[in-house]
């Protein structure tokens, strides 16, 4: 039936108009729109009304239009993506869902390239080094899998046997995925049928099919997560005594996610999820109404993976987070906690803690009194949020939006990392108006329904849990504290001495490399070089005995900020022409034929540490490894993305000097710029601050362990052709000896 919204004979103005008199335009106007915009040659607007089309619900024929819109406007919109290459591996035919996920992916922040293998071909796919699956060369496998394509009985003699060996089947695909391809894993769960042949006593009869199913999902989670100390299962059934039995099961794997297409399944009706009359004519697993929510949480962890998911929930206050107008109504007169509204307000407070208990960072935004508002925080003893709880606290009379600006600043993030949430329309369309990297959920009237409005909401995904994660709202909060201690300091130095820091350096194990890996995937200011590494890459760099990792935490008076620096480098060996022009020496020069160089391949840190003088701290701790290793220089790269420019000029600042550049091409994530080379002898590296402690956490026989100056053994000869290092703008050698004692200061290891 034609849709009755698709008008050919409407202008953009009338279109717009139509879009302008609700504040969630539908999904047939978004796609007119995009039509309309695209015929009319103006492609960021296409693609905006293409994206906007992904939050407005929309059936798989609105979806596929816009889609093309995507496909055709894309290039030309200068729309700043994180590219990968994503392939979909299916056990079903998978042609729609491939077709959908760059739409979906670009809402996410990602602009993906899809390779499709052929209906059922997964398996064949992987196990061939010759197969198009490994000459497209994926960052990202997703496996779009059914509960048909598993090898579970409809009845099993000995249940726990069943799942652990099918689980080891599905395992054995990520081992390989990981380390041949070097790919991340996105495993779609298993939907249980609804028709079961046991009907109700299925819950209590391990041997079911539906229970094998249901248990399988269970053991791929904790496959994936790895096998807790007691060797017992969450689900409490014993962990296999040998790996033989079951290979790859016991390891962990933190480059695999899952879609819970279970859950979903669960939320539309698994009667609507799976219709039959789509599996019989066309092997299609999921309801073709139902593709586009598939592919759009797909999207949303994918997002998570490469680091673009959001981080930070900004909540107004007065009819949001309780009922009422705190300034009319009075604390005593606000609806929290009594009758069917304040349970409510109480439960969404509860949903919102969740999120904060798992790292979400909270800010408050809201027009008030700020002494009247942080009393109700302090006072009110229904309410489920504390000021704790709270990372930036912005309460006044200025508009949302530049108090959303000012948290964003505090908190050292972007605004596309915040997400708005108030109950007032006017205010949530300023903020679309004029912070558009913001995301806005339009919350219902009903504050019964304002749960389910925040839970639908797919981009606060998490690629992974970590300690730093849960521990994220301090870190923040200590930030926003810090930022009060710069507003009284007399001077930067007095501000950074005030901090009383102590960075670690700390092995790279088991404990650490899921949050390596995790910076890594997600950091993007202070990131020199943004190359993405997963988990099997990090791992083999760190068994190089040729290669460098450091991995720093840093802690204040404030707070511990976890693990929130990362240095990869190896060692290279540059001869004759290569080692001159290294050298900066010209034709004809006697400079060294052989020279060793250690080569920074990548370094970056965490936003919220930035700009507190440990990037000249690492800076020493990197030329004390290439003394160490007995290389002459250290080189470093700069290759420019849309949102490093930061750190554009951090080389030049630490005294290295320009070698030449790479001409134009793609730049770090696939960004198009110029890549720059720097070089410093570590015979000039500077001295630094001295601002901050600095601690050795590694073990003592660790070879790689900070040298002490007498370790140093003889300089490498100091290389010609460079110019001499600028001096230094923050520190003097002079509030170095005054600094805090160190266990190894900067002095000692850079020279």
């Amino acid at each position: 039936m034609a849709d009755p919204e698709r008008r050919s004979g409407r202008s953009i103005a009338e279109l717009a108009a139509a879009a302008a008199s609700v504040e969630v335009p539908t999904a047939g106007l978004c796609r007119d729109l995009a039509l309309a915009h695209e015929r009319a040659g103006d492609h960021a607007a296409a693609v905006r009304w293409a994206l906007a089309l992904t939050d407005a619900g929309g059936d798989l024929a609105a979806w596929t239009a816009a889609a093309g819109v995507l496909r055709r406007a894309l290039p030309a919109a200068d729309l700043r993506l994180r590219p990968a290459k994503v392939a979909v591996l299916g056990s079903y035919t998978t042609a729609q869902f491939a077709a959908l996920l760059p739409l979906a992916a670009a809402r996410a922040g990602v602009a993906v390239e899809v390779y499709e293998c052929g209906y059922g071909q997964y398996r064949q796919e992987v196990l061939d080094p010759s197969s198009g699956l490994y000459g497209f060369g994926p960052d990202a496998v997703v496996l779009a899998v059914h509960a048909g394509d598993t090898a579970l009985p409809a009845f099993a003699e000995d249940p726990g046997h069943a799942v652990r060996v099918e689980a080891a089947r599905w395992t054995s695909l990520w081992e390989i995925i990981v380390s041949r391809l070097g790919a991340r894993v996105i495993q779609h769960t298993f939907v249980v049928p609804e028709a079961d042949p046991f009907g109700h006593l299925a819950r209590r009869t391990p041997a079911a099919r539906s229970s094998l199913l249901a248990a399988l999902n269970t053991a791929l989670g904790e496959a994936a997560a790895g096998p807790s100390a007691s060797g017992t299962s969450a689900s409490g059934t014993s962990t296999p005594d040998t790996s033989a039995e079951v290979g790859p099961v016991e390891r962990g794997f933190t480059g695999v996610s899952f879609v819970d297409c279970e859950r979903l399944a669960a939320t539309v009706g698994k009667r609507d999820w799976f219709d039959p009359r789509y599996w019989h004519r066309a092997k299609q697993a999921v309801a073709l109404g139902h593709v586009p929510a598939l592919a759009r949480h797909t999207a949303a962890v994918l997002g998570a993976q490469l680091g673009a998911s959001r981080k930070c929930l900004v909540l107004d206050l007065d009819n949001t987070l309780w009922g009422g107008v705190l300034g009319e109504d009075g604390l005593a007169g606000i609806a929290l906690g009594d009758g069917p509204a304040g349970e409510a307000f109480s439960a969404f407070q509860e949903y919102i803690a969740l999120l904060r208990d798992r790292g979400v960072i909270l800010a408050v935004c809201s027009k008030n009194n700020d002494a009247d508002a942080r009393e109700a925080f302090e006072r009110h003893p229904a309410m489920r949020l504390r000021l704790g709880d709270i990372a930036m606290f912005s309460a006044s009379w200025d508009d949302k939006p530049t108090q959303i600006r000012r948290i964003a600043h505090t908190l050292g993030i972007g605004l596309d990392a915040l997400v708005f949430v108030d109950d007032n329309p006017a205010e949530r369309e300023v903020v679309r108006q004029l912070l558009p990297e913001v995301d806005v959920i339009a919350l219902p009237r009903d504050p019964h329904e304002y749960v389910r409005a925040l839970a639908d909401y797919p981009f606060f995904e998490p690629g992974l849990l970590t300690s730093e994660d849960t521990a994220r709202t301090e870190q923040y909060r200590a930030r926003a504290q810090a930022a009060e201690l710069a507003a009284s300091a007399s001077s930067l130095e007095e501000f950074h001495r005030g901090l009383e820091m102590t960075a670690t350096v700390v092995p790279l194990d088991e404990l650490t490399l899921p949050r390596v890996v995790q910076l890594i995937g997600k950091t993007n200011q202070f990131n020199l070089t943004t190359r993405r590494r997963g988990v099997a890459e990090v791992a083999e760099l760190a068994a190089d005995p040729s290669s460098v990792v450091l991995c720093l935490r840093l802690a204040d008076r404030f707070a511990d900020h976890g693990l929130v620096a990362v240095v990869i480098a190896r060692q290279q060996r540059e001869t004759g022409a290569a080692a001159g022009a290294v050298a900066g020496a010209g034709a004809g020069d006697s400079a060294e034929a052989d020279l060793t160089v250690l080569d920074v391949d990548t370094w970056l840190m965490s936003c919220r540490v930035i700009g507190r003088t440990l990037e000249d701290e690492i800076a020493g701790l990197i030329v004390a490894e290439a003394r160490r290793l007995g290389c002459a220089a250290v080189r470093g790269h700069y290759l420019p993305t849309a949102k490093n420019a930061l750190v554009a000029d951090l080389y030049p600042r630490l005294g290295f000097g320009p070698i030449g550049s790479r001409g134009s091409g793609e730049g770090g994530d696939g960004a198009p710029g110029e890549r720059t080379d720097w070089l410093l002898p570590v015979t000039d590296a500077q001295r630094s601050p001295g601002l901050i402690r600095i601690v050795d956490g590694r073990p003592a026989g660790d070879s790689r362990c900070v040298p002490s100056p007498q370790e140093h053994g003889p300089q490498p000869p100091r290389l010609r052709g460079l110019p001499e290092p600028r001096p230094r703008t923050v520190g003097t050698a002079e509030s170095s000896a005054s600094a805090p004692i160190m266990e190894r200061t900067m002095e000692e290891v850079a020279g």
